[in-house]
């Protein structure tokens, strides 16, 4: 059987990779992180990976506003479209969705390094073994007062946990993981049907979660119909939760066409598919607990929302079809 490495069709059964296997697509992605720091590694790249948050709709204007020959505004700019971070839509030079991760990402470093007395002192402050966990947080409320970076909201930004998941393997577990955890909301923009991740969203939604789903067009839709009647052949109580979920105002759920997966859960945790930027197939996937990422994401699903189409009635369709 032939393994698939990288972007996997959920038709394909789980096989899991070898320790060699593992290490190689580490090591792809810190060479493609090695490729990003380099590109951004002078002023002039960084002065034009800033200008382009907004969108750069006139290089001439630019260039002048960044008293930037064009030779070393053309070479930087080529650099930073070549490892993906930006990229030319509709003649405008923007963020891809990975240049918008790096450009949070730096925005985070910065607001550090304008306080990084005060984190060196936080550093000894953690190191001390005279004091408990409660005192140390008091410390460092007090340490950070009247600064950006506040506990409980800046302070998680940048010391709180971000995961990366290298294999797609990995990502739906980590999804199926959290999804399980989720008590209150899932926003799911998917290019994928994935069973186990389908199963997990279905007990999310009989426990009452609120669920905002698109999909990538009607053939996803079809495929992740054909997943979930595999859980019904031994499973088919499960048919009757869709029909109620189906039916119920807690489900928002429509087709369009999604750039990228992610998902946000509870409106603090997010997942963000990074693709590679030649072929588009997956490369890996970053894991924030950040509700401030999470309601840029959210926003990001709202508007892809408007554009799409109802498939509610579509499934129940399908549904009834297959289990007929």
């Amino acid at each position: 059987m032939k393994r698939v490495i990288g972007r996997k069709s959920s038709m394909t059964p789980s096989i899991p990779l070898t320790q060699v296997e593992k290490e190689d697509a580490q090591a792809e992605i810190f060479k493609h992180l090695e490729r990003i720091f380099s590109a951004g590694s002078s002023i002039d790249a960084l002065k034009i990976f800033y200008a382009a948050k907004d969108g750069i709709e006139s290089s001439t204007q630019t260039i002048r506003e960044l008293r930037l020959t064009q030779k070393r505004y053309y070479t930087n700019l080529k650099r930073l479209i070549d490892v993906g971070l930006i990229e030319k839509v509709d003649g405008k030079y923007a963020h891809t969705t990975l240049g918008k991760i790096a450009y949070q990402l730096i925005e985070t470093l910065k607001g550090a390094l304008d306080q990084k007395d005060k984190l060196d002192l936080i550093d000894r402050l953690l190191k001390a073994k005279s004091l408990t966990m409660e005192e140390t947080e008091e410390i460092m409320r007090a340490i950070l007062k009247d600064t950006d970076i506040v506990p409980g909201e800046r302070l998680t930004d940048i010391l709180g946990p971000v995961k990366m998941a290298d294999t797609w393997e990995k990502v739906v577990d980590d999804v199926v993981e959290y999804v399980n955890q989720a008590t209150e909301s899932i926003y799911f923009a998917t290019q994928y049907a994935d069973l186990r991740a389908i199963e997990a969203v279905l007990r999310a939604g009989q426990r009452g979660v609120k669920l905002n789903f698109i999909s990538n067009g009607k053939d996803l839709v079809t495929r992740g119909l054909k997943l979930f009647s595999k859980i019904a052949l031994t499973h088919p109580q499960y048919f009757k939760v869709l029909f109620d979920i189906l039916n119920s105002s807690d489900l928002r759920v429509r087709y369009t066409n999604v750039p990228y997966t992610f998902i946000v859960i509870d409106r603090k945790i997010a997942m963000v598919e990074v693709v590679k930027p030649s072929s588009k197939k997956f490369l890996a996937s970053f894991f924030f607990h950040n509700p401030r990422l999470a309601e840029k994401l959210i926003e990001s699903f709202e508007e892809l929302y408007k554009e799409g189409y109802e498939i509610k009635s579509l499934i129940a369709k399908l549904i009834g079809k297959t289990n007929a």
